[in-house]
């Protein structure tokens, strides 16, 4: 689906909007890890899978999808587990993540499919960061470097409630995208600031219904 041709919204209206990421944490401090889609575009991704998809948690051969679907392709909100415990959470498009968070092995990408960030999930901490250009260095406030501590990292943290969040943090709070249990079987995945959900996410219910949309401080907001 060509979402410009659907929705009127020119190339160069979408080349602006794309450059309009915003600014999370101090501008001297922060770091362009990867693109994320831009406000208006996520509204546009959203009411057309509102509109267009169903929901269904289905059986793949890698292992299993739980999430919307459109023209019998996994397309939108959702996410998938494999065999092999790998999993993937985001946003999809003809069966592939194009935005997310995937975890493997030993490593997880958060980003799309050009621009995205690798972590080192034994150490927490950035092992690279992909481009269209290829690897880049990685320099302060990336990695370690003179002596001072990156202030990105990727990690599991449970609470004494028996919660457990795994995801991005930015000196030590929950900042950038990342999944969040609950003890009731909910799940939640997005984009967090500053400790909190603020941004586009979407809430996995026990009996695998999903809510997606926008979160601002903790809290759904309509569109």
């Amino acid at each position: 689906m060509d979402f410009t041709n659907r929705y009127g919204i020119t190339g160069k209206a979408v080349l602006f909007f794309m450059l309009l990421l915003s600014a999370d944490v101090p501008a001297q401090e922060q770091a362009k890890l990867y693109d994320e889609m831009c406000e208006p575009l996520q509204m546009v991704f959203c009411d057309y899978v509102r509109n267009e998809s169903s929901q269904n948690y289905i059986k793949i051969p890698s292992g299993s999808y739980n999430g919307t679907i459109i023209d019998d392709k996994i397309y939108g909100w959702g996410y998938v587990k494999t065999n092999d415990g790998a999993s993937s959470f985001g946003q999809f498009r003809n069966g592939s993540c194009i935005f997310g968070i995937s975890m493997s092995g030993k490593t997880a990408k958060v980003g799309g499919n050009v621009n995205y960030v690798l972590y080192d999930l034994e150490t927490g901490k950035i092992s690279a960061l992909h481009t269209r250009e290829g690897n880049l260095p990685l320099k302060y406030p990336l990695a370690d470097s003179n002596d001072k501590a990156s202030p990105y990292s990727f990690k599991r943290e449970k609470y004494a409630n028996g919660d457990e969040y795994i995801g991005e943090f930015y000196n030590g709070r929950r900042h950038g995208y990342g999944i969040y249990y609950w003890t009731n079987g909910e799940i939640w995945y997005g984009k967090y600031e500053g400790g909190y959900r603020n941004g586009y996410g979407m809430l996995v219910k026990p009996n695998h219904k999903i809510f997606y949309g926008k979160w601002v401080g903790d809290t759904k907001v309509d569109e």
